[in-house]
């Protein structure tokens, strides 16, 4: 059957010579991209896609304008859909250099981007000296005479296209988003470190730390961090904290809550040590799977207790309690690492993550997170649930937190998911 269309990786049918504009996707153009080569001379790939991200670096760097480091992010979107073809040959395809030019003020039209004159020629400038260091790091060629001058640190070093992808996806709706683009981070603990998904207007990234002091760094300037370990700890039975009301909401999901042990507990180091300690504090034993993460709750309140600055910022939620709240207050009864766990949670997130489908499709390739698509995931709630609460209003468990003996709130943190909220209106591909 003859096709008089393109395939897309979102789906959508589209002829570069019959152009609708509501058929170019910004998913496409990023997907695209990063998989298109600048030149396949160069010493080692470097996408079209990276190249776009290091032009709207410099536009930054410099001063430029958000619709110039727009433009400069979307120069080559035409490249998503035509192959690329050297200026010089441009003269002998007439036709060829049309439909690039018309595709592009198409696509310019679809992203909203106006360009006055100057400000096309300060993205050609741009261009052209990024180009020139291109050339100069990946062909041992200077292509110019006179070496420009930029104010950027350009990487040209080779990069996964997965993490290229999410970052020009990253740029695109900071600067197309809403009036304050939330950048909220989730974090899951595991046995090799800690998984931090941060999510910035409906796109996500995720990467793996060592320890929580890194992530923290990593994550300085974000808008929440919500992580799934306790903080707040008992010294004694007069510190409440919020588990019994937890089980209460989750009822037939309640046994996914564990006892969080006393602060002396957690410090001891052995497990029968900490056991018999947190019997004598709070008058009862600990479960292997309490018992399975003090030490990863120490490390947290190690870090809270030596960095001031993240007590009561660094904060506690339940993935299990998130996904009832963004399932329209019905918990998840699939247990999260069936096939049918993972598929019910995933079916909630891509309301929320354009691209959660593209992250577990790429931590194949990253050996520490092959097999966590379900901590993933977790860490990935708990961010949507930060840019929930950013957008509306974060509410806790309970509803006046108590504070330890350090002054951090016993609470879990989660937000009211309502119709018209934030990421409400995301189309799932």
């Amino acid at each position: 059957m003859k096709r008089e269309h393109i395939a897309t990786y979102t789906k959508i049918p589209f002829s570069p010579l019959n152009l609708i504009p509501g058929q170019i996707m910004i998913e496409d153009v990023a997907h695209a991209l990063s998989l298109t080569g600048t030149n396949g001379h160069f010493k080692h790939f470097y996408s079209v896609a990276q190249h776009a991200i290091n032009c709207a670096l410099e536009a930054k760097a410099i001063g430029c304008s958000a619709n110039i480091q727009l433009a400069c992010l979307l120069q080559n979107a035409k490249e998503a859909y035509l192959p690329y073809i050297a200026h010089s040959d441009k003269q002998s395809f007439p036709a060829y250099e049309k439909a690039e030019t018309k595709l592009q003020k198409v696509a310019n039209e679809a992203f909203g981007l106006e360009m006055a004159r100057d400000e096309m020629d300060t993205v050609k400038a741009i261009d052209r000296s990024i180009l020139y260091y291109e050339f100069f790091e990946l062909m041992d060629e200077r292509i110019y005479d006179l070496e420009p001058i930029i104010k950027s640190k350009p990487d040209f070093s080779l990069r996964s296209c997965y993490d290229v992808e999410n970052e020009f996806l990253g740029w695109f709706f900071s600067f197309k988003g809403k009036e304050k683009c939330f950048t909220c981070v989730g974090v899951d603990g595991t046995k090799n470190g800690w998984i931090a998904a941060c999510v910035q207007e409906g796109i996500a990234s995720v990467e793996m730390f060592a320890s929580i002091g890194d992530l923290c760094a990593k994550y300085s300037d974000t808008d929440s961090v919500i992580i799934d370990i306790p903080i707040g700890l008992p010294e004694s039975l007069a510190d409440i904290r919020p588990e019994r009301e937890l089980r209460n909401r989750l009822k037939s999901k309640a046994s996914s809550v564990f006892s969080t042990p006393c602060r002396q507990a957690v410090y001891i180091g052995c497990k029968q040590g900490a056991k018999e300690k947190n019997k004598k504090v709070l008058g009862k034993s600990l479960s292997e799977q309490s018992l399975a993460i003090c030490g990863k709750i120490k490390e947290v309140d190690e870090f809270l207790q030596d960095n001031e600055s993240w007590k009561n910022r660094l904060v506690e939620s339940h993935p299990e309690y998130v996904f009832m709240a963004l399932n329209t207050g019905t918990p998840i009864y699939e247990k999260k690492r069936t096939k049918e766990g993972l598929g019910a949670r995933l079916s909630i997130l891509r309301r929320h993550i354009r691209n959660i489908d593209r992250i577990l499709d790429g931590v194949g390739q990253q050996p520490d997170l092959k097999k966590r698509h379900d901590d993933i995931l977790d860490a990935a709630c708990l961010a949507v649930i930060g840019q929930l609460g950013k957008a509306n209003k974060l509410l806790t468990i309970p509803d006046i937190p108590a504070k330890d003996k350090t002054g951090l709130k016993m609470q879990i943190v989660y937000a009211e998911v309502a119709v018209g909220s934030l990421g409400a209106n995301v189309e799932p591909f």
